[in-house]
């Protein structure tokens, strides 16, 4: 009876489902309505206020409800969500018919964002309808879905725009050096400093570097690190294909760090646990140190303390490695661009120390200011690799890219091709321009000019002038540096027993003393240096051409 009894308890408290008024864990939403304006926690907010006039009281409370259930499916990155609202709240403002109707899709459809974003979009006011059928019906979404695609804009990377397109030599070395000078002079602290070079060396995306830990940069022996040994820093992925949307979840992406660049990441480590131990007034742990953002600033810790304590009602310590505590990639963005040298890692009275605003280098294909962005410093690395030889899917890898058909556009590069071809074919067109290309003549009435008395040409030699042959087009030349030049024009008629060995003398001996050491009373010029070379190769030409020419004169005879 006993064992009957307890068996029934056992059923009994499972159907009854005991613990099911146990308190509820504090979940919040990530985005939440206040007033008309939908608030991302610790990441910016969308005011919809104008917007949301265009509905009716009834509408607005469904579009509302509908924002925020879909936002939870976490089928897209939150940044996405948000983007999703503004877009919205534009469209909204400025179409004025009738909102969600056919007309109004179709107008919203000319707007290049709206048409950019369709498809999460359409997976909107999918949600809208399933919740709430008299909002939407299933004819516009079905005319979103039937649009035609955003039309492909042209590509930065092959833009002619010096504004726009790959960096020059020129003006990365211009910016490279500004970076460090700015460092060097106090206008800028180590953490805007780090976030330039990290970004002119790895050209990493402003998100990757937003949410970088103090843990990514370290030592590794090579066993998860794609068997990179040493110094590394580990950047978190974005954009990967098989990746969830929640913080930090795509596939890091190892990198080996350089010394100076280890010694910055040293000096930045410093300066944020130093940050973190001021603001909570505590000395952070070795462990805790490792799972804070590698940038940072106090006016963030002091949002992200509002947000995880009033918004999600969570223990602040507890949650020392959320992503609230992370600086938004606009901030960095901003860095990149050189619109400002903050958020700069200070706290205190030093806090409100003036920070200099940066100062671009002039762009020497503008004679502007060099236009500085994240996407201009990856096509520019990405190039300068690809110039260097590095095979496609290297690159793939190393720019964190699955596939290789995003590649294209950096080995699509007619300059550095027509550099390739001269420099090859440097060797066996070199004697051909240095060569002699004029006609001989056996005597003086054979010229094209035998009849112009000022197209004879005469080389002076010990005191006396000699002739060497005719020009057989100009007369002006005769005012220049005769005959030296003339045996590299085509227009030149070199008499067959003319003296040029005497020619050659002179200027073998004039090269020899250009390449003498200075000395006084001497001819070399230092300020006009001579190279007579492609002249000397031009002569030896012609007294080749005249040897063979006497051989067959004499067989002749």
């Amino acid at each position: 009876m006993s064992e009957h009894s307890s068996t029934n308890e056992a059923s009994s408290s499972t159907i009854l489902d005991l613990e099911r008024t146990e308190r509820p864990s504090h979940t919040k939403d990530h985005f939440y309505w206040s007033e008309d304006i939908i608030i991302l926690a610790g990441g910016g907010r969308v005011d919809m206020s104008a917007a949301l006039l265009k509905l009716d009281k009834q509408s607005r409370i469904k579009f509302k409800l509908s924002a925020v259930s879909f936002s939870k499916q976490g089928n897209y990155a939150k940044v996405t969500y948000q983007n999703l609202f503004s877009i919205l709240r534009t469209t909204l403002e400025q179409n004025t018919t009738t909102p969600f109707s056919l007309q109004w899709i179709s107008m919203a459809l000319d707007r290049k964002a709206f048409r950019g974003a369709k498809k999460i979009i359409a997976d909107f006011f999918l949600h809208i309808r399933h919740l709430s059928p008299d909002l939407i019906t299933h004819d516009c979404i079905r005319f979103l879905n039937d649009s035609a695609a955003s039309p492909t804009a042209p590509r930065n990377v092959l833009s002619d725009d010096p504004e726009v397109s790959w960096l020059t030599e020129t003006e990365y070395e211009a910016l490279l050096s500004m970076v460090w000078s700015d460092y060097d002079k106090g206008k800028c602290g180590t953490q805007v400093t780090l976030i330039r070079l990290l970004s002119l060396q790895f050209a990493r995306r402003p998100i990757q570097l937003a949410n970088l830990k103090c843990c990514d940069v370290r030592e590794s022996d090579g066993s998860d690190s794609d068997g990179l040994i040493g110094r590394i820093i580990d950047f978190p992925g974005a954009k990967d294909a098989e990746a969830e949307f929640n913080f930090r979840d795509s596939k890091s992406e190892p990198h080996p760090l350089a010394d100076h660049l280890w010694d910055l990441c040293q000096i930045q480590l410093s300066e944020i646990k130093k940050l973190y131990d001021y603001f909570f007034d505590i000395t952070l742990t070795e462990a805790q140190v490792k799972n804070l953002p590698l940038f940072n600033c106090f006016s963030r810790l002091e949002e992200a303390q509002k947000t995880i304590k009033g918004h999600y009602k969570l223990d602040i310590m507890e949650n020392l490695s959320s992503e609230i505590f992370h600086l938004r990639s606009r901030r960095l963005v901003n860095v990149i661009a050189l619109r400002y040298n903050t958020p700069a890692c200070i706290f205190g009275p030093e806090s409100r120390t003036h920070i200099l605003a940066p100062t671009p280098p002039i762009s020497h294909r503008t004679g502007k200011e060099l236009v500085v962005s994240a996407i201009r410093l990856r096509h520019t690395r990405a190039r300068q690799l690809a110039r260097k030889g590095v095979l496609p899917h290297i690159l793939s890898h190393w720019l964190g890219h699955t596939t290789g058909s995003a590649l294209r556009s950096y080995y699509n590069d007619p300059a550095e091709t027509a550099r390739k071809i001269d420099e090859a074919m440097a060797p066996a067109l070199a004697p051909l321009a240095m060569a002699f290309m004029g006609s001989l003549i056996d005597s003086e009435h054979q010229a094209t000019r035998a009849d112009d008395p000022s197209s004879k040409l005469e080389f002076a030699s010990e005191g006396k002038l000699k002739d060497v042959g005719r020009c057989g087009k100009f007369s002006f030349c005769a005012t220049t540096s005769i005959p030296i030049p003339c045996y590299r024009c085509k227009y030149f008629e070199p008499l067959v027993n003319a003296p040029h060995e005497e020619v050659l003398t002179a200027l073998l001996t004039r090269q020899t003393t250009e390449e003498s050491a200075l000395r006084i009373g001497g001819q070399r010029n230092l300020l006009i240096p001579i190279d007579l070379s492609a002249d000397i190769f031009a002569v030896r030409s012609c007294i080749s051409r005249c040897s063979a020419r006497k051989i067959e004169l004499k067989i002749a005879e």
